[in-house]
């Protein structure tokens, strides 16, 4: 019962932001000749999580136009420019020329965050829809509609990297080689050089003891293996450790949150999705989670890309 109405009060508090958003930007005007259109929408009116959150809301969202045989956009505006590091592949999912609504007559606002799917499985407003999306659905999609799209197939309908993404990745892979095992940590502000959300670091020989516990467990697994071990992290601090080992390889530049900076330069987008893909090109993925780390979907998703084996390990 208790999480019957604590569903009710988030729906009932996401309409109310919903109709904010379209009172306050949207023009009291009947556009004419509307597409129906539905659209993953992600600009400075709503936080939305880190970039596999977005993509994951953007995966849902395309296979419910193809469900619905809808056209599908995306507008991901804010902290940067999706079509600077990633461009249309099979399907154009970019605006055409007034394409977009901005009426409240013609236009639905949709809050998804957090929520359990079911409002975005009901729907069949003809409207043209903007949502707010940051979940995978596409396991209910699949469910309630009895289809079988798979995420990393999905994406690359969608999806390319744009030319300096893919001139970073053709560096990067010619630096590690054909084939290597990757391993993912996320620290998050642990280790005092990454801001997430304010979170305090850990004292300094706390600091220490992680650092020592985490390349140990790797060194373990690089010992299982004749190939490369490429270690992809939010700590700029523990890749530049772990490069000192042989045979381990990282790429050391800095990295953000994309929901917690402001005032950045564009480059510094670059690396989540260097990293993104470097996950996927390896022959297997791991993730590494110790006390107080998060458990990040990160490498999960990058492994979904191309499927590829992947193996969360704990350590005490």
């Amino acid at each position: 019962m208790k999480s019957y109405f604590a569903k009710l009060k988030m729906l009932t508090i996401h309409q109310i932001k919903e109709y904010i958003i379209l009172s306050k930007y949207y023009q009291f005007r009947k556009k004419k000749e509307t597409k129906r259109i539905i659209v993953a929408v992600f600009d400075n009116r709503r936080k939305a999580m880190g970039l596999v959150d977005r993509l994951k809301g953007i995966i849902s969202l395309y296979a419910f136009s193809k469900i619905h045989d809808i056209t599908f956009k995306c507008d991901f505006n804010f902290p940067f420019n999706l079509d600077n590091y990633l461009i249309p592949h099979k399907y154009n999912w970019v605006f055409g020329l007034n394409e977009k609504s901005t009426s409240q007559l013609n236009t639905r606002v949709l809050i998804l965050h957090g929520e359990d799917g079911q409002r975005l499985v009901n729907y069949r407003q003809r409207k043209q829809t903007h949502v707010y999306i940051n979940r995978d659905y596409l396991d209910i999609l699949n469910k309630k509609f009895n289809k079988e799209y798979v995420w990393g197939e999905l994406f690359n309908e969608l999806f390319k990297p744009a030319p300096t993404l893919e001139a970073k990745l053709n560096y990067f892979s010619k630096e590690i080689g054909a084939e290597y095992i990757a391993c993912q940590l996320r620290f998050m502000s642990l280790l005092g050089d990454f801001n997430e959300y304010n979170q305090k670091p850990l004292p300094a020989h706390l600091q220490d003891d992680l650092i020592d516990k985490c390349a140990n467990k790797i060194l373990e697994l690089k010992s299982k293996y004749t190939h490369p071990l490429l270690v992809v992290s939010d700590s700029v601090r523990f890749v530049e450790h772990m490069t000192k080992f042989d045979g381990i390889v990282g790429f050391p530049e800095k990295i953000v949150h994309i929901d917690c900076v402001e005032n950045v330069e564009e480059d510094v987008f670059l690396k989540p999705f260097i990293d993104f893909f470097m996950l996927s090109k390896a022959t297997k993925v791991f993730s590494i989670v110790s006390d107080g780390m998060y458990e990040s979907h990160f490498p999960l998703y990058a492994a979904k890309l191309n499927n590829v084996p992947f193996e969360r390990i704990h350590i005490n």
